[in-house]
């Protein structure tokens, strides 16, 4: 039976970084969100503590704040896998000085959506972000995606399969209480809400 810590409440979401366990808990602690932090075969694997962030509203939701979380170049290539408004999403950042996130939206019913305001994702890059060249081609991802039916979740966990990437229960289940909690730093809350609020007062000023 699952722990009160890893009920549906928390959504389905989980990122993949680089590194190591605690270079990762450096990381994440200047974030918005409590999170806990898994070691993998080869990754990290980052997933929610809580279903809200400590950002005020309306940016305070957790699974939307981690799937934008940018990664520093030391914990990339990340991949990151989530369901959010009933949809799959998969976010790729690559190995690099420059941050380029890619985005993978699809949608039951439908099938990869148009994500105008967010850069396409190819599949080769999922595949070479997952090191998976050796077992699968950015065809049979194509492929994969192609299906629209199923659950979000097990399109995902699909997806995980065909690239061999660990973690594929901290996805659906989240992570206990056995694995390390690590809680956002207030200075990096009290900055973001105050970059927010200096941005909408800004544009409240310009719509006078």
């Amino acid at each position: 039976m699952a722990s009160t810590d890893r009920t549906p409440h928390l959504g389905h979401g989980l990122v993949l970084v680089r590194g190591s366990a605690g270079a990762s808990a450096r990381w994440v602690r200047r974030g918005l969100a409590a999170v806990r932090v898994v070691p993998l075969a080869g990754w990290t694997g980052v997933c929610l503590a809580e279903s809200r962030a400590f950002s005020a509203p309306p940016y305070d939701i957790g699974l939307e704040i981690l799937a934008a979380r940018r990664v520093p170049t030391r914990r990339r290539p990340a991949l990151g896998l989530f369901v959010i408004d009933g949809c799959a999403v998969v976010t790729v950042q690559p190995r690099g000085w420059r941050l380029d996130q890619r985005w993978l939206v699809w949608e039951p019913g439908t099938g990869v959506r148009r994500t105008p305001d967010l850069p396409a994702l190819p599949a080769g890059l999922v595949v070479d972000v997952a090191g998976a060249r050796s077992r699968t081609s950015a065809a049979e991802v194509t492929e994969h995606f192609g299906d629209t039916r199923g659950e979000p979740v097990d399109v995902l966990i699909g997806l995980m399969r065909l690239l061999g990437l660990p973690g594929e229960e901290l996805l659906r289940d989240g992570a206990d209480e056995s694995h390390e909690r690590v809680d956002p730093s207030p200075r990096s809350i009290a900055a973001f809400d105050a970059l927010v609020a200096e941005e909408d007062a800004h544009r409240s000023e310009l719509e006078r």
